[in-house]
């Protein structure tokens, strides 16, 4: 045997081998029906309510669980809870959920994210009320509440009975300096939204904030709401969803032609004259994903707004029965929840 050939074969070989294999980020305008997803040895055993990104970890919440995960994707700390009533809330360093007691009454549970012994409990029913009524925390919104930027403050809403209306509730969170203590957990404000009806299950649509402001979207309108707690009605018409893109603001509706910008921070706004198919959003990175209603699955909205683009999803995922709660971008990739499971891909590619 002639020795001399047995290097330049097995170069051959191995450049044949690598030419099949499949690579781990898929191009935009790829052929191929499959994009580069990797599924995270995460097992869950109920379905994943949230993902959120902090610069160092990755936060995944279900109904009776959270967990942190460093860089590498390696469990830091998983806890158990009781079962919570509403899908959570998170910030970098608080999140928070709705649960019952003993009593079967509603409890506002604010956890640190790094500290598990670290609890502050408020029973709904101690929250100030107008004479005559009481609260009610409703399970069927998109989630329980917003933070603000730095975490500092949550506002949520809740139903006043039988007075049947909205009012909003304004929190202030002090933590010590290691952030790994509650200083404090005071609520600071009602804001009574009396024109908000609340006969109807489901109104409130989705509570952001952006720009410096809270932004209620519901079915009857949406309010801003300054982090002093002064609401102004902006809109009466039915609405979805509040984003920041480039700097400015809009505001999403729930049909095609009733999208809006502000250029301003919130304090005037302008139609858009064309059809968009944007309603609940989420901006990770410089992507902008759109959901016909919360859990259902993504799409991706190109820079024009309008036409959302379809997601070439994992093999064998089942788009019209599966849930999709949570997205991150984290450590520069993607992160998608469905149903139990974590997906994650260097790059998102669209049909």
């Amino acid at each position: 045997m002639n020795t001399r050939f047995v290097p330049a074969t097995l170069l051959a070989i191995a450049l044949l081998l690598s030419s099949c294999q499949r690579p781990l980020i898929v191009d935009d305008d790829s052929s191929g029906p499959d994009a580069a997803w990797e599924l995270v040895d995460y097992k869950s055993n109920a379905y994943i309510q949230g993902l959120y990104a902090t610069p160092f970890e990755l936060y995944v919440i279900t109904e009776n669980t959270f967990a942190r995960l460093d860089a590498n994707l390696e469990i830091i700390e998983k806890r158990e809870f009781p079962v919570s009533n509403s899908l959570p809330a998170m910030s970098d360093n608080v999140f928070v959920r709705l649960t019952t007691n003993a009593q079967n009454r509603q409890v506002i549970e604010f956890n640190l994210a790094r500290t598990a012994s670290e609890i502050f409990r408020v029973q709904v029913d101690t929250l100030p009320t107008p004479t005559g009524n009481s609260l009610d925390i409703e399970p069927l919104t998109n989630t329980l509440g917003a933070f603000s930027a730095d975490g500092t403050l949550f506002l949520m809403a809740a139903r006043v009975l039988p007075a049947r209306y909205y009012a909003l509730y304004l929190f202030d969170i002090k933590l010590n300096v290691q952030h790994n203590s509650f200083v404090s957990v005071k609520m600071v404000k009602r804001i009574d939204l009396t024109d908000l009806d609340a006969n109807v299950d489901g109104a409130v649509k989705s509570i952001k904030f952006q720009g410096g402001n809270f932004y209620l979207a519901t079915q009857q309108g949406a309010w801003r709401i300054t982090p002093t707690g002064v609401a102004s009605k902006q809109f009466a018409q039915w609405k979805e969803d509040c984003f920041s893109w480039l700097g400015d603001l809009y505001m999403t509706g729930t049909v095609d032609y009733d999208l809006d910008k502000s250029v301003d921070n919130g304090l005037s706004w302008e139609r858009m004259n064309f059809g968009s198919e944007l309603r609940h959003v989420t901006v990770a990175d410089t992507v902008i994903f759109t959901q016909t209603l919360p859990g259902k699955y993504f799409g991706v909205i190109p820079k024009d707004f309008k036409k959302a683009k379809a997601i070439v999803y994992p093999s064998g995922t089942a788009l019209n029965t599966s849930l999709f709660y949570g997205l991150a971008y984290f450590n520069d990739r993607y992160y998608f929840s469905i149903d139990k499971d974590i997906y994650v891909t260097d790059k998102v590619k669209t049909n």
